[in-house]
C-alpha cells in the first residue's frame, strides 16, 4: 500500500509542481509545493491505514531517482538530500501524530519543516551561485 501511495502521490507532486512553476513561478518552491506534497501524501497515508513514515520516504527515494535523472546522474547530493529531507518530514509528522492524536497538528508541523528545509536550500543555493560570480 504504502509503495501505490507514495508513487501516485510523487507523481501528482510532479505535475502540480510543474503547474505551480508555470502560473506561480519560483515563489512555489516554498509556499504552495510543500503544502501539497505534505498534505497529498500524509492525508492519503492517514486515511488508508498506511505507514505515514514508509510513505514518505518512499516517496523521497522515488524524488532522489528523479533528481539522480536530471542530473545525469553525476551527483548524490540532491538524491541523498530527497530521502533525508522526506523522510525527517514523516517523522516528524507521524511523531507529532503519535503524542498528540492529531493528524492536522502533525501534518502542520510536517508542512512547516517542509517549508523551512526548502527556504534553507535556495538560501545555500542562491548563497553558491553569488560566490560562483
Amino acid at each position: 500500500m504504502e509503495y501505490v501511495i507514495a508513487a501516485l502521490m510523487a507523481s501528482l507532486s510532479f505535475l502540480i509542481n510543474r503547474l505551480f512553476m508555470r502560473y506561480i513561478g519560483p515563489i512555489s518552491v516554498i509556499s504552495l509545493g510543500p503544502v501539497v506534497e505534505e498534505a497529498a501524501k500524509t492525508l492519503l497515508a492517514y486515511y488508508l491505514g498506511a505507514a505515514i513514515i514508509m510513505v514518505h520516504m518512499l516517496f523521497g527515494l522515488i524524488e532522489a531517482i528523479y533528481d539522480w535523472i536530471q542530473d545525469g546522474s553525476k551527483h548524490l547530493t540532491a538524491p541523498f538530500l530527497s530521502i533525508a529531507g522526506h523522510s525527517l518530514f514523516g517523522l516528524v509528522t507521524a511523531g507529532i501524530l503519535m503524542m498528540t492524536g492529531s493528524i492536522w497538528l502533525g501534518l502542520s508541523a510536517g508542512i512547516l519543516l517542509h517549508v523551512a528545509y526548502n527556504v534553507t536550500v535556495v538560501r545555500l543555493l542562491a548563497n553558491n551561485a553569488d560566490k560562483n560570480l
